[in-house]
């Protein structure tokens, strides 16, 4: 198995908040007609490499920056400075990069994939400077509510009770470290995979490259963390009380094996100042072999390349 899945890259660089360690990454523009400045948070289970990608075929439209989120990405968990990784947490972490990093005379596209939305939502409406500064939130099959999930009764068992109930818990995230050496991971995929949508699609010379990257993943993010954020936004979190005034772009998945798409659309089409909704053309929550980005250039609607084009920034940060 590799042994490391980070970046050497020059655009990836380290930084701290509240005393924790991180990484972002900046992607310039193409080109100075590509207006726009982006800042791309990602769910759980996840680094910036992994969403490389996007990014890349995200700077034809303006520049990109990705930052780590406090515990996953090899990022530092907040439980190291004994704070719980709340959405009040997160969004603090969220305002406090960009305030940082990203120049203020600069207009922001936010994009969330998945769990990164609520992140995004949550900083939206406690920074109302932040809001001020937005020119789109997108969502890349996000959701906002514990009610939006539908999952088969085997999903809930395991997600919810074994892993995320049992891993919020100090004792608990040790037991799960436990699950996570190699041979009992490589086990518990193999095990799985009949009811695992997008593994089970996968041909074997790519069903092995995944198998070492989830490995990676469990291996260097933070089980608690993982834990406690998934309890949450699984049984607790509901956001569809805000109301945000900023225009938003919803980018579904129609047959999401997780998400209530329909019911997703209609509650941000309140939360947010106007909405547009448009449809990905994939089988499931997310897509495993999404790894170019001329294939994300394929996937990405043509209504959302339209609306990228245009942009009140004057000019794209390049090199």
């Amino acid at each position: 198995m590799k042994q490391s899945y980070f970046s050497t890259d020059s655009r990836y660089h380290q930084y701290v908040y509240k005393g924790l360690h991180g990484r972002y990454a900046h992607w310039p523009a193409s080109s100075r007609d590509a207006k726009r400045t982006f800042v791309l948070i990602y769910g759980q289970h996840a680094t910036l490499e992994r969403i490389e990608p996007i990014a890349q075929a995200l700077s034809d439209y303006g520049d990109v920056y990705a930052v780590d989120t406090p515990g996953f990405g090899g990022m530092e968990s907040s439980y190291k400075i004994k704070q719980y990784p709340s959405l009040d947490f997160m969004a603090g972490h969220l305002s406090h990069f960009v305030n940082k990093y990203v120049q203020t005379k600069r207009l922001i596209t936010f994009m969330g994939i998945s769990f990164g939305l609520q992140i995004i939502t949550s900083a939206l409406d406690k920074d109302h400077l932040l809001a001020k500064r937005t020119e789109e939130a997108i969502s890349f099959a996000g959701f906002v509510s514990y009610k939006d999930f539908s999952m088969p009764i085997s999903y809930q068992i395991f997600f919810m009770y074994l892993l995320a109930n049992l891993g919020r818990t100090y004792i608990g995230s040790k037991i799960i470290k436990v699950f996570t050496t190699a041979p009992m991971l490589r086990f518990i995929y193999f095990a799985a995979r009949p009811f695992n949508v997008q593994h089970k699609s996968l041909p074997k010379h790519k069903s092995q490259d995944y198998l070492d990257q989830q490995i990676w993943l469990w291996q260097n993010n933070d089980a608690r963390t993982h834990a406690a954020t998934g309890w949450d936004f699984l049984r607790k979190t509901d956001m569809t009380s805000l109301r945000l005034p900023v225009s938003m772009v919803h980018v579904g998945v129609p047959r999401d094996h997780l998400l209530k798409n329909a019911q997703v659309s209609a509650e941000l089409r309140i939360m947010y100042k106007s909405v547009i909704i448009l449809d990905l053309n994939l089988n499931s929550h997310t897509s495993l072999d999404l790894d170019s980005s001329d294939k994300i250039r394929q996937l990405l609607p043509a209504t959302l390349k339209e609306l990228l084009m245009k942009s009140n920034n004057k000019s794209a940060e390049v090199k």
